[in-house]
C-alpha cells in the first residue's frame, strides 16, 4: 500500500482540483454576465440619483421622480434575473451526470492506488434526491428577485441607501446560485464516490481539506460503514458544536465544502500511520495553528484552538505553541 501521505495528497489535491474545475465551469454557465449587469445597473442608477439630487439633496426629490427611478430599477432587476433562474437550472442539470461520473472515476483511481488492484467505476446514476436538490436553484432566484422588488417599491425605498439595498438584494441571487451549484456538485461527486465504495465493499472515510473550516476538520479521519451516518453536529469550535444534531450521510457539510469520501478497509490500519490517523493529525495541527479560510472568523478558530488545548490531546510542539499563543492573546502567530 502506498504512503498514506500520497493518498491524502491525491484526494485533497488532484481530485479536489478536478471537482473545483467542474464547479467553476458550471457556475460560469449558470451565472453568465449577470454580475456585470448588476455593476452596470448600480452605476447607471447612481448617475440618475445624482442628477435628481444635484445641488439640493435627497429631500427635494419629488415623489413622481422617485417613482420613475424605482420603476426603471425594478424593470432592470426583472430583466436581469428573469433569465438567470432557468439558465442556472439548465447548467446545473446538465452537469449532474458528469459530476456523479467524476466521483466514480476518482473513487476507482483512489482504490487502485490504495489497494493495488483495479476497481471499475460504476455507471453514473443521478438519484431522485439529487435531482430534487438541483431543482431548487430556480426558485431560489425567484425568491431573491421578489424580495428585491418589494424593497424597491416606493413605499420602502426613499434614499440612495434604500435603493442600493434593494439592488444588493437582487444581486444576492448571484451568490445564491454559486452556493447552490457548489452544494449540488459536491453532493453529486460524493454520490458517485459512495456508489463506488459500496461496490468494492469498503467503509467510508471522511477527507477534509487541510485548510477547511472548524466543522469540516472535526470530521477528518472519521470512518463509518456504508449505510451508517456520520455523527451530526461535530465542530472543533465549542460554540458551533451540537451533538444533538441528527447524523449526516456524507459530505458536503455546507455550500463551498470540498470534503469528500474515500474507500477504507480496516485491514489497511496495519500501517504505522494509517490514512485516518494522518487526516486526524492534519486536522488537529490545522486547528491548533489557526489554518483556515479568510471567510472563517478568527474568533471561531481561536475558540477551537483553546478547546483543543483544554482537551489535553497530543499536539506537535510548534502546533501547541501556536494554540497557546492564540488562547492567550486571541491571535495566532504570523496572522494565521
Amino acid at each position: 500500500m502506498p504512503d498514506p501521505q500520497q493518498l491524502a495528497e491525491l484526494a485533497q489535491g488532484e481530485h479536489v482540483d478536478a471537482v473545483a474545475a467542474l464547479e467553476q465551469a458550471t457556475t460560469e454557465a449558470a451565472v453568465g454576465q449577470t454580475d456585470g449587469q448588476f455593476v452596470a445597473l448600480i452605476e447607471k442608477t447612481l448617475a440618475a440619483w445624482a442628477a435628481l439630487t444635484a445641488g439640493a439633496g435627497a429631500a427635494t426629490v419629488s415623489a413622481e421622480a422617485l417613482r420613475r427611478l424605482l420603476s426603471a430599477v425594478r424593470a432592470a432587476v426583472r430583466r436581469i434575473l428573469t433569465p438567470l433562474g432557468p439558465r442556472a437550472q439548465r447548467a446545473l442539470n446538465g452537469a449532474l451526470v458528469d459530476a456523479v461520473r467524476l466521483g466514480g472515476d476518482q473513487q476507482a483511481e483512489f482504490y487502485r492506488e490504495a489497494a493495488g488492484r483495479r476497481a471499475a467505476a460504476p455507471t453514473p446514476s443521478v438519484t431522485r434526491a439529487l435531482r430534487q436538490l438541483a431543482d431548487g436553484i430556480e426558485q431560489t432566484v425567484t425568491d431573491r428577485r421578489d424580495r428585491a422588488l418589494a424593497l424597491l417599491h416606493v413605499r420602502q425605498a426613499r434614499t440612495w441607501g434604500d435603493i442600493l439595498t434593494g439592488i444588493g438584494a437582487a444581486r444576492s441571487a448571484v451568490s445564491a446560485v454559486r452556493a447552490h451549484v457548489s452544494w449540488v456538485i459536491g453532493q453529486a461527486v460524493n454520490d458517485g464516490i459512495a456508489a463506488g465504495i459500496a461496490a468494492v465493499g469498503a467503509r467510508r472515510l471522511w477527507v477534509a481539506e487541510r485548510d477547511a473550516c472548524t466543522g469540516c476538520l472535526a470530521y477528518a479521519g472519521t470512518v463509518v460503514d456504508v449505510g451508517e451516518p456520520f455523527p451530526g453536529g461535530l465542530n472543533f469550535d465549542p460554540r458551533q458544536r451540537d451533538t444533538d444534531t441528527p447524523g449526516i450521510d456524507s459530505p458536503p457539510l455546507h455550500p463551498h465544502c470540498r470534503c469528500r469520501l474515500v474507500a477504507w478497509h480496516d485491514r489497511w490500519d496495519r500501517q504505522a500511520d494509517p490514512l485516518p490517523e494522518v487526516l486526524r493529525e492534519q486536522a488537529l495541527v490545522a486547528v491548533a495553528e489557526g489554518v483556515g479560510r479568510p471567510t472563517e472568523s478568527r474568533a471561531a478558530r481561536v475558540r477551537a484552538a483553546a478547546a483543543l488545548l483544554a482537551s489535553g490531546v497530543h499536539l506537535p510542539p510548534a502546533a501547541r505553541r501556536a494554540a497557546q499563543q492564540a488562547a492567550r492573546t486571541g491571535r495566532f502567530p504570523q496572522t494565521a
